[in-house]
């Protein structure tokens, strides 16, 4: 039994003692006051009538004296119980005093029992907010929470975070390994390709031609998995700056003009007044150019590419519409996923565009999603707050 316990208990129990004490009072009273009624009216009508006194002992030492349901003499003549508490008034002020006393013990009590529980709350929600925002914790429960309802539940808070938070920090390890990982592989590809490139271009232009492609292919992936290791580790720079979104958006179409010429798409881009964006120019027109190619990809040759551009108090959305078959449902929720293809995806396709192009613009105060047009097709909505 702990002394939060007796604390408890300790306030109720006076309570009850004094309660008590106070209802004995009154009875032992109201037993005497009887008894010396009786008495003295025994004992006057013998001295009234002397003749009468064997046969009031006789009467006494049977003890026929229980309360009637119908009035006696007594209260026939108009007599009330308080005209037999003459020179009692203390006893009644005393019970007063002692119930007095009980009922404030008993509010006392219940006060300091709901500040003793508020101040519990409020350790428990600093020590909730410690958890959140990751600051240590104290190694002994906090000045409240030692003992009482919220112990246990303090103890166990304290061993959940402890448990969350090297369980974060075997992720964050994890992620930085897989990340350096990413990197050496990157690196490791970089010299074998540069010796096939320069390999590529003395075997004669036929055979140079044929290489181009796989050896693009394998260029671009090294640099997407470098790129993807610098975002993992926080070791790529954004440096926000006021810019144009219709900048970057004729910027990211002049970089695809060779795609879209080979695949026979048009992008419409329609002319726009100055949408001011605060972000980084250069990785903000790279997953501009990672949405805009996975539309131009999947949109049939004669076709084109449509740029919706809107914006409102809260934000600047911007919408790119493909012309192709749409997005299939499985894969709607995976698209943004690293090296995830989907059901139409190309065969050059490394499944990584599209996670790119979501760092760069999360990092940045955006949102990016994927739905089916209203009118056929798939679209990509991108969102800039701030």
């Amino acid at each position: 039994m702990n002394r939060s316990f007796l604390r408890r208990m300790a306030v109720p129990a006076v309570c009850l003692l004094a309660v008590s004490a106070a209802a004995a009072l009154l009875a032992f009273w109201s037993a005497s006051r009887q008894l010396a009624l009786l008495d003295s009216f025994c004992t006057a009508l013998i001295a009234r009538a002397p003749d009468s006194a064997d046969t009031v002992c006789a009467l006494v030492k049977e003890g026929a004296f229980a309360a009637q349901p119908a009035p006696g003499i007594l209260t026939e003549l108009g007599y009330r119980p308080r005209d037999f508490a003459a020179g009692t008034g203390w006893l009644y002020g005393a019970a007063g005093v002692g119930l007095a006393v009980g009922a404030a013990l008993l509010a006392g009590g219940v006060v300091l029992s709901r500040r003793a529980a508020a101040r519990q709350q409020r350790e428990l929600i600093r020590l909730l907010e410690a958890a959140r925002t990751g600051q240590p914790l104290p190694l002994l429960a906090p000045n409240g929470l030692a003992e009482g309802s919220y112990a246990r539940l303090a103890d166990e808070i304290q061993k959940t975070v402890t448990e969350l938070a090297l369980t974060r920090e075997a992720a964050v390890d994890a992620r930085d390994r897989f990340a350096q990982n990413l990197a050496n592989i990157a690196h490791q590809l970089k010299t074998p390709l540069t010796a096939l490139s320069l390999a590529a271009q003395n075997t004669g232009e036929e055979a140079s031609r044929s290489m181009a492609a796989p050896l693009a292919r394998l260029t671009g992936l090294e640099e997407s998995l470098l790129l993807l290791a610098r975002l993992d580790t926080g070791a790529l720079p954004l440096c926000p700056q006021p810019s144009d979104l219709y900048t970057l958006l004729m910027l990211a179409a002049d970089n695809l003009q060779p795609l879209t010429d080979a695949a026979g798409v048009t992008l419409d881009i329609p002319e726009l007044a100055p949408i001011p964006l605060r972000c980084d120019p250069d990785w903000t027109m790279e997953a501009l150019m990672n949405l805009l190619k996975n539309c131009v990809e999947h949109t049939p040759a004669g076709s084109a590419v449509r740029c919706v551009c809107r914006r409102n108090a809260l934000y600047t959305e911007v919408l790119f519409q493909d012309a192709g078959c749409g997005f299939s449902p499985n894969d709607l929720d995976h698209l943004f996923e690293r090296f995830y293809r989907g059901d139409h995806a190309g065969p050059d396709s490394t499944g990584l565009g599209l996670a790119i192009a979501k760092e760069l613009l999360v990092r940045q105060n955006a949102v990016v999603h994927a739905e089916n047009a209203p009118g056929g097709g798939g679209q990509f909505v991108v969102r800039f707050y701030g």
